[in-house]
C-alpha cells in the first residue's frame, strides 16, 4: 500500500542507464493525478522516455528541477495523497498516518540534493565528471542550482574560465555556445569509448551491383516497404554474426557477456545529435519486416520518443554515411557495445578481372571497429568478409537462415 511522501524514482530504462535527466514536468507540486498520466519526460543520451502515474493521487514535492541529471533509483518527487490511502468514505488517511509527510519530504529532498554526509560540494554526476576530466577543484566551482548546487554548465563555465585566464593580451574570443545535456552525456560516452576501449580496424570493399538490382526489382512491387541500402547491410549484419556467435558478446568488468538476441543498433541522424536504436532479431527477420522496423525506430528516433526496447543490449551498429557523399567511415564504438561498422558512398571504378582485363565494378567500403579486449584483428576481419560476401550475393538474404 502507498504511503504519504512515499518516492516517486528515477526509472531504470535499460540494462546499462545508470542515470537519467529529468527532461520535462509536467505536473506540479500539489496537482492530482491519474493512473496513467505522464508526469515527467526522463532523457538519457540514447532515449527520451514519458513516465506515467503508477497510481492515481496527488504529486507532493519535486525534488529534481528539470534539466538535472540524478542516478538510477534517486527519488525525483513525492506523493502527498494517493488514492490508496483514501478511506471507505472517501477521505484522506487519518492524520496520524499523514503527520509523517512533510519530515519524510524534507528527508527525500535532502537525500536527492544531497546525498551522504560529507564534506563535498553539492553536484550533478554529469558536473563530478566533467570536473574530475578537466581536473577542476568543485570547491573553486560558482554554483548555480538551487541550494548551492553546482551543474554542469558551471563546470563548463569554470574550465572556459581556466582556459582563457591568460587571454587578456589576446583577441576577444566570440562567446561559446551552450550545447545541451543530451550532447553533453553523448560527448562523455564517446570520451569514455574512445579512452577505455582499445579499438582495431579493418576494411573491405563490398560489390554491390547483384544488391542494388535486386534491391531495385523488389521496390518496384507496388505497396511493399522501399528497401534501403542500410536495410540490407542491418540483414547482412545479424547472419553474419549468428553464425559467429562467440562475437555476440559484450565487455562487462572485465568479462565477456554472451549476448542471447542478435540485435544491431543503426546510427540515426536528428537534431540532438545522433541516436542509436537498436533492431532485434536481425538475423532471422524477412527484409520488409526488418525494414518496417528500422524504419519505426528512426522516427521515434528522430521524434525523441524511443522506447525502452529500443535501448536493448546489441554486440554491433551500423553507421551508413553514403547518403552524404562520404566514402569511407572510421566509426567509434558504443561504449556498450563491441563492434561497429561503417559504410560509405558507392562508387563506379575498374578492378582486374580474373584473366587480368579490367571490370567495372560498383563498390562500397565496409570498416569495422572492433574492441580490441574481446576479440582480435583476425576475428574481426572475417566478421567483416562475411557481411561483404552477403552483400555480394544478396539472394542469400532472402531465404530463411541456416541453423547455427
Amino acid at each position: 500500500m502507498s504511503i504519504a511522501g512515499a518516492p516517486i524514482v528515477m526509472p531504470k530504462l535499460g540494462l546499462t542507464m545508470a542515470e537519467g535527466t529529468v527532461a520535462e514536468w509536467l505536473v506540479a507540486a500539489g496537482q492530482s493525478v491519474t493512473q496513467g498520466q505522464t508526469i515527467f519526460v526522463v532523457e538519457t543520451d540514447k532515449i527520451s522516455h514519458e513516465i506515467e502515474a503508477a497510481q492515481s493521487g496527488e504529486i507532493g514535492a519535486l525534488l529534481v528541477a528539470a534539466g538535472e541529471t540524478v542516478p538510477v533509483g534517486t527519488a525525483v518527487a513525492t506523493w502527498s495523497r494517493p488514492e490508496a490511502m483514501a478511506g471507505p468514505g472517501g477521505g484522506t488517511a487519518p492524520a496520524a498516518t499523514e503527520a509523517p509527510a512533510s519530515a519524510a519530504i524534507e528527508l527525500l529532498r535532502n537525500a536527492a540534493q544531497t546525498g551522504p554526509a560529507t564534506a563535498r560540494r553539492i553536484a550533478t554526476p554529469l558536473a563530478r565528471r566533467l570536473a574530475a576530466a578537466a581536473c577542476i577543484d568543485l570547491s573553486a566551482v560558482a554554483p548555480s542550482g538551487e541550494k548551492g548546487r553546482i551543474k554542469a554548465r558551471d563546470v563548463q563555465a569554470a574550465i572556459g574560465a581556466r582556459l582563457h585566464a591568460p587571454a587578456a593580451l589576446e583577441a576577444p574570443r566570440a562567446p561559446g555556445v551552450p550545447v545541451s545535456a543530451t550532447r553533453l552525456r553523448i560527448a562523455e560516452r564517446l570520451v569514455r569509448s574512445t579512452t577505455e576501449i582499445p579499438h582495431f580496424y579493418v576494411s573491405a570493399p563490398a560489390e554491390i551491383s547483384r544488391m542494388e538490382s535486386l534491391r531495385a526489382e523488389l521496390n518496384g512491387d507496388a505497396g511493399r516497404i522501399r528497401l534501403s541500402v542500410t536495410h540490407f547491410l542491418v540483414a547482412a549484419i545479424g547472419r553474419a554474426l549468428a553464425a559467429r556467435r562467440h562475437l555476440n558478446a559484450v565487455w562487462r568488468d572485465g568479462t565477456q557477456v554472451m549476448l542471447d538476441d542478435v540485435a544491431v543498433g543503426v546510427a540515426v541522424e536528428t537534431d540532438n545529435g545522433v541516436r542509436m536504436p537498436v533492431i532485434g532479431a536481425a538475423d532471422h527477420r524477412a527484409l520488409d519486416d526488418l525494414a518496417a522496423g528500422i524504419h519505426g525506430a528512426a522516427e521515434r528516433a528522430r521524434a525523441g520518443r524511443l522506447r525502452p526496447a529500443d535501448m536493448a543490449p546489441a554486440a554491433i551498429s551500423l553507421s551508413n554515411v553514403g547518403m552524404f557523399g562520404v566514402s569511407q567511415l572510421l566509426p567509434i564504438i558504443d561504449p556498450e557495445q563491441s563492434f561497429i561498422i561503417g559504410a560509405g558512398r558507392a562508387e563506379a571504378l575498374f578492378r582486374p578481372g580474373k584473366d587480368g582485363a579490367p571490370v567495372a565494378r560498383r563498390e562500397i567500403t565496409l570498416t569495422l571497429a572492433g574492441d580490441h579486449r574481446l576479440v582480435d584483428g583476425a576475428a574481426g576481419a572475417a566478421l567483416l568478409r562475411a557481411v561483404a560476401d552477403l552483400i555480394e550475393a544478396p539472394l542469400q538474404l532472402l531465404r530463411p537462415p541456416q541453423a547455427a
